[in-house]
């Protein structure tokens, strides 16, 4: 098993980084910690990391790889060889405050980034005349969808230590989300079956302290007249039971903003609570509001590690 200790960062793809920077730092308030090139690179504001979102500049939105922080440096060359063994694509790869790391891709095709020493800038926590938007604290989960499911999960719970804390299932009784944690959150990465071949990134999401900072979301982008990049909520989950509202960038790409969900105080006593198909409208809002269709049906594309190129689809 890898060490893990937890999801660390996000690097997505933005056709415009002016416009970019304006959605995701001006307005809901992500901390620029700097602009290199044709990177913006972002943090929450209890992150001392350097970053928890990278904005790429690109040709087209998607996701570029999804980053771990592993528990010390040896395990880098423990994932490497753990993960050539199983036949899985691993390059030697750096970015902007990390040195070292592997970019590999999971059995469904995600592309991941593990690293163990990040550069630390120091946190805004009590600088409170600095948060501005919604105050993203941290970056909480990600979300994203493969073909091989059942695949997919195994391959987090027995090389990279997450366990299931939730689980979907369709009519027939097959499992179609499953939500995983590794430190304890209702969920660190919550993965859902595709029928399409390609795999899809469909968010990541930000903790934020307070519901009133999910509905200011909302009264943020309305203010400024980007209605239509309200895409669901505001609303509360049933799968684990935290407030929420998601939004689209101009690219699309999606990002949730969340709170008051549980913490697994005991995993070793927890069991994974099922939602059958009977339940899927309050399972995804407990309120019972109508869902988007866009929100059901609509992913970005991942990169090829190997090409940077996209696979496949982009809808």
């Amino acid at each position: 098993m890898i060490s893990i200790l937890r999801v660390s960062h996000v690097c997505i793809r933005v056709t415009d980084l002016d416009k970019a920077r304006y959605f995701y730092s001006e307005l809901l308030g992500l901390v620029e910690t700097e602009r290199s090139g044709d990177y913006i690179y972002l943090r929450g504001i209890e992150e001392g990391q350097h970053h928890s979102l990278i904005l790429k500049k690109s040709s087209s939105a998607g996701l570029s790889y999804i980053g771990y922080r592993v528990s010390k440096g040896e395990e880098i060359d423990k994932a490497r060889e753990e993960l050539s063994n199983l036949g899985l694509k691993v390059i030697r790869f750096k970015e902007k405050g990390v040195e070292d790391g592997l970019l590999f891709e999971t059995p469904g095709g995600i592309p991941v980034f593990l690293y163990y020493d990040m550069e630390y800038v120091g946190d805004l926590r009590l600088a409170f005349y600095k948060h501005r938007g919604v105050s993203p604290v941290r970056l909480a989960h990600v979300n994203y969808v493969v073909n091989n499911l059942e695949a997919e999960v195994e391959f987090l719970k027995k090389y990279m230590g997450y366990y299931e804390t939730e689980m979907y299932l369709d009519k027939d009784g097959n499992r179609t989300v499953v939500w995983l944690t590794r430190r304890g959150d209702s969920h660190e990465v919550a993965i859902a079956k595709a029928d399409k071949r390609f795999p899809g990134f469909h968010h990541e999401t930000y903790y934020v302290h307070d519901l009133r900072d999910v509905i200011r979301a909302a009264d943020i982008l309305a203010s400024a007249r980007l209605w239509d990049n309200i895409e669901r909520g505001p609303g509360r989950h049933g799968a684990t039971e935290g407030y929420y509202i998601y939004l689209r960038d101009f690219d699309k790409n999606r990002i949730e903003f969340f709170t008051n969900d549980y913490v697994v105080l005991d995993p070793d006593k927890w069991k994974p609570i099922v939602w059958t198909h009977d339940q899927f409208r309050y399972r995804s809002d407990f309120w019972a509001r109508p869902i988007p269709q866009s929100w059901l049906t609509e992913w970005v594309p991942v990169e090829d590690i190997s090409t940077g190129q996209l696979k496949g689809w982009s809808d």
